[in-house]
């Protein structure tokens, strides 16, 4: 039954593969200013932003009307959003015959997300995600996505300012370009598909935490901002809401955490250029059930740049990160969870698109991820107690192609595959199993109205 419904699927995907493309909107945002998708989104092609797009966001989703100056469906300020697919692993079972990656094959919806996007006021916009997901446990609502925005205009000394404030649930969120963690590549993953066992803290907050930050933009070429973040209990329990902010996995924050972020971009015609830097300092209670006594600190340095060419026909993004994060395990190696009292750990996004008129974009890209020994943090054991590895180093690679049946519906094929897991591309798990075989093939459907 199931392969036959997977056969289903892939010959729709094949037939919707081959459908003209239209230019219908996306929903919120597009109904608020009376534009396509394609004004915000590179070829309507979700998340990656135009210029235009940029300051859409930066200037707090206000450009159109409002609420109480919209009509008929205009004025409906909520999308609903969907996503579903298959995903293959290459090999999902080890060599002892268990599992490793769950459900390869098997159809499934992974999430419906209701979202709350508009212009409030001149000065007031709002984004916020309640996202339904499929956990192959059962169903479970949470908080996706938070970002509301005031923003003012004014000049001083023949300078544009757009000066703002902002709240959001995750550090990058509210970054406005494709090279930082939130919004970078790849821009979806199969929820089946492995990912690099270790990430800097700066990736690993979302719906955990809240902020209060400030920034300012600067005659539309020089941004800079600052930002504190704390666990979302609280006044920021909305945008946890779902999260059980105790449950082993969660960052739980010490006070309040800066986060920093910079960059320089210019524009002419249709090549924009970016070259920024971000970070964050966080201390963060080793035990989430019980955030008291010493604390862990991490601190991330993260330097990026993107360059931009918007043709009518043929589009090109060139993106690129660095992040180096230091560690100083001040709770976590008095308990014995670490083998070493410090470290670090580096990780590498180089990635580009091509998009062909607003019907059909391919992506690429390359990651890594690696820094210090640690056999208590990062170690694998075999089952004959042997340690097979202690390294964090992941690398690998991201193919994706897109196809826009209209703008409202996105079909994708993406392939993943590894080079290292963990330090080791061969007998990555003692008993022979390799890096490649956690390689997945990911089919996908994504829907917005």
């Amino acid at each position: 039954m199931i392969r036959k419904q997977a056969n289903w699927i892939l010959l729709a995907l094949c037939g919707l593969f081959g459908f003209t493309p239209h230019a219908y909107g996306l929903p919120s945002f597009a109904r608020q200013t009376g534009q396509k998708c394609a004004a915000c989104h590179v070829g309507g092609d979700w998340p990656q932003l135009t210029p235009w797009g940029r300051f859409f966001k930066l200037s707090g989703y206000t450009a159109g009307a409002s609420l109480t100056h919209r009509e008929g469906t205009d004025n409906v300020p909520i999308g609903v959003l969907g996503q579903a697919g298959l995903t293959w692993a290459a090999q999902p079972n080890d060599t002892q015959g268990q599992t490793v990656i769950a459900h390869s094959g098997q159809p499934e919806f992974y999430q419906s997300t209701a979202e709350l996007a508009t212009k409030l006021t001149d000065l007031l916009g709002v984004f916020y995600e309640y996202e339904v997901g499929n956990t192959f446990h059962g169903w479970k609502g949470f908080t996706g996505a938070a970002d509301v925005r005031a923003v003012h205009f004014f000049h001083l000394g023949g300078n544009e300012i757009l000066a703002g404030l902002d709240t959001n649930n995750n550090p990058t969120v509210q970054d406005v370009w494709n090279s930082t963690p939130d919004w970078g590549f790849p821009f979806y993953s199969s929820p089946q598909a492995p990912g690099a066992p270790a990430a800097p803290v700066i990736s690993r907050l979302g719906s955990q935490v809240g902020s209060i930050g400030a920034y300012a933009l600067v005659n539309r070429q020089v941004y800079a901002e600052l930002s504190f973040y704390r666990v979302a209990s609280g006044f920021f329990r909305w945008m946890s809401a779902g999260t059980d902010l105790h449950q082993d996995g969660v960052n739980y924050l010490n006070g309040y955490n800066p986060y920093w972020r910079a960059y320089w971009t210019r524009s002419h015609g249709p090549h924009s250029i970016m070259l920024g830097a971000f970070g964050m300092r966080a201390n963060i209670f080793p035990i989430a059930a019980a955030p008291s006594g010493p604390t862990d600190r991490y601190t991330d340095y993260g330097f990026d740049s993107q360059y931009q060419y918007l043709g009518n026909t043929h589009k090109f993004t060139l993106r690129g990160s660095y992040i180096y994060e230091t560690k100083s395990f001040g709770g976590s190696y008095p308990a014995g969870a670490v083998s070493t009292n410090t470290g670090n750990l580096k990780s590498v996004n180089v990635n580009g698109s091509y998009g062909y008129g607003n019907g059909w974009a391919f992506h690429a890209g390359y990651f890594l991820t690696n820094g210090n020994n640690d056999s208590t943090l990062y170690g694998v054991a075999a089952p004959s107690g042997n340690l097979v590895t202690a390294s964090p180093k992941t690398s690998g690679y991201t193919l994706q192609l897109d196809r826009h049946v209209t703008q409202n519906i996105q079909l994708m094929a993406q392939y993943r595959g590894f080079v290292n897991f963990n330090g080791v591309r061969h007998n990555i798990d003692g008993i022979g199993r390799n890096a490649s075989d956690n390689n997945t093939l990911w089919l996908s459907v994504f829907f917005a109205f």
